[in-house]
């Protein structure tokens, strides 16, 4: 069976700490978008394959949950698991969990598209790209699907 990726690690920095005491909520955010990074290098969107391709990944659309506060100096990991994609796009779950005891943290829910930077407009995955793409989705088409994958936020009516 496949897992998810493992995409990134980090350690919660002094800065990331609000007056709570805790992570920030927009610093949760900085650790998925560090993995999206990992992620672009491991399908060859690297500087050196976006300097040759002129391509590059955005963000369309991101739904974070939290899950857990997390202290300074706490390690951090993040997973990330293909939900689905096609020519143009890819949607992406991560899993932010404690790096030593494995507590879940947070996660992100990421529609990213493939960026033609000479427009910029959205435009196929470049050869190449695709299929390392196509390859990882392949694998986590066995992995079940998150339970709270596609939802929005709503208020329970009564």
């Amino acid at each position: 069976m496949s897992l998810p990726l493992h995409l990134y690690d980090a350690t919660v920095l002094p800065e990331w700490v609000d007056y709570n005491g805790h992570m920030n909520d927009a610093a949760y955010a900085i650790p998925f978008s560090r993995a999206i990074d990992a992620l672009m290098v491991s399908v060859g969107l690297d500087k050196a394959g976006r300097a040759e391709t002129n391509h590059t990944l955005f963000t369309l659309a991101m739904q974070m949950r939290y899950h857990q506060e997390v202290k300074e100096g706490a390690p951090l990991t993040v997973t990330g698991q293909i939900l689905e994609m096609d020519a143009k796009r890819i949607r992406l779950y991560q899993w932010l969990r404690h790096g030593v005891d494995g507590t879940l943290l947070a996660t992100c829910e990421q529609l990213l598209a493939s960026v033609d930077q000479s427009g910029p407009k959205i435009a196929a995955f470049p050869d190449g790209v695709r299929e390392r793409i196509e390859a990882i989705a392949v694998k986590h088409a066995s992995l079940p699907m998150p339970d709270d994958a596609g939802q929005g936020i709503e208020l329970k009516r009564r």
